[in-house]
């Protein structure tokens, strides 16, 4: 089995139809240690903006992703400005995860900094036991990206999944044109 790392892609598969959260879901892997693995659903956007959970947000056309079932009353955000955003986690290469929040958003309230192409917000993680992510991925729920070759910032997701499936794995291509929810067939 491969290894899980950092900045790897968890790209679910048809089995897992029935699950709200990660059906056709991309996950990128944020953290991982000995016994636990985060990560952010990069493909889920909500239904409302950045600007609507906080008010001192001036942008009104940042989205606000699902990252995942576990503290969703809390944000998270990936970025890759780690020299200007403090504290924050690298991932891989120049991404980095969390940092200083009230620093950004006053960079991007005076428009030094590009949130299109810098940052993305998320309501909510994905965690895992690494033994239970294991099992998961040994019962084939997911498959294990680590080419890297995604904007992990892009708001277009609405192909993603099925883009990345197309390119993973032929058993999978039936799935491609399928709805969402098998019962609308």
């Amino acid at each position: 089995m491969k290894k899980i790392n950092p900045g790897n892609l968890l790209i679910s598969t048809p089995n897992i139809l029935s699950d709200y959260y990660f059906k056709r879901s991309i996950v990128l892997i944020t953290e991982i240690n000995d016994i636990e693995v985060m990560g952010l659903i990069i493909n889920k956007q909500m239904d409302y903006n950045l600007s609507d959970i906080d008010s001192s947000v001036n942008e009104k056309k940042i989205k606000v992703f699902s990252g995942g079932p576990v503290n969703q009353d809390n944000l998270f955000f990936i970025h890759d400005e780690p020299e200007i955003i403090k504290n924050s986690r690298f991932c891989y290469d120049n991404l980095c995860f969390g940092g200083d929040y009230e620093k950004l958003i006053q960079m991007i309230n005076n428009k030094e900094i590009d949130w299109r192409n810098k940052v993305k917000f998320f309501s909510g993680y994905s965690g895992w036991t690494l033994e239970q992510l294991n099992q998961e991925i040994k019962e084939g729920s997911w498959i294990i990206d680590n080419k890297k070759n995604i904007n992990v910032f892009e708001n277009n997701v609405k192909y993603l999944w099925k883009n990345k499936i197309k390119k993973s794995n032929s058993k999978f291509k039936i799935w491609l044109n399928a709805p969402n929810d098998p019962q609308n067939n």
